[in-house]
């Protein structure tokens, strides 16, 4: 498993950035994991089957970086997404796929830097589960 590279899909919500930060999209190489960058306007536009869907596709692991509880711009946006990653949770974890392939933190003020970290945290917590047994199905 020391040479598994996990591939990350980081899902960010645009509100999380350090204001005046350009919105960021595409791949980037980190230490021991590739990240796929995917700017949202909201995390609340997240739903249970773009997850799986990015699963499917072969991503090992996808995180959501979504704003702060009190400053979503949807209100409440970014608690449903939260609650959308727990089911998701729950159900890789019913199949044995393990939890640990979805996650989501808030943040705030975030720099590209923040963000390849967050998707290196996620890269390290699924580096256990190894690769997705999705990827290629």
């Amino acid at each position: 498993m020391e040479s598994f590279q996990p591939e990350v899909t980081l899902l960010y919500c645009r509100q999380c950035l350090a204001s005046g930060a350009k919105p960021v999209e595409g791949r980037r190489a980190g230490e021991g994991f590739s990240a796929r960058l995917v700017v949202l306007p909201c995390s609340s536009k997240v739903q249970l089957p773009h997850l799986m869907r990015l699963l499917q596709a072969g991503s090992d692991a996808v995180q959501i970086a979504a704003c702060p509880e009190k400053a979503c711009q949807h209100l409440v946006g970014s608690n449903r997404a939260e609650n959308r990653v727990k089911y998701g949770q729950d159900l890789l974890e019913t199949v044995g796929m393990g939890a640990g392939r979805l996650g989501l933190e808030r943040g705030a003020g975030l720099s590209l830097d923040d963000l390849l970290e967050l998707a290196g945290r996620r890269a390290e917590a699924v580096r256990a589960l190894g690769p997705n047994p999705m990827k290629g199905v």
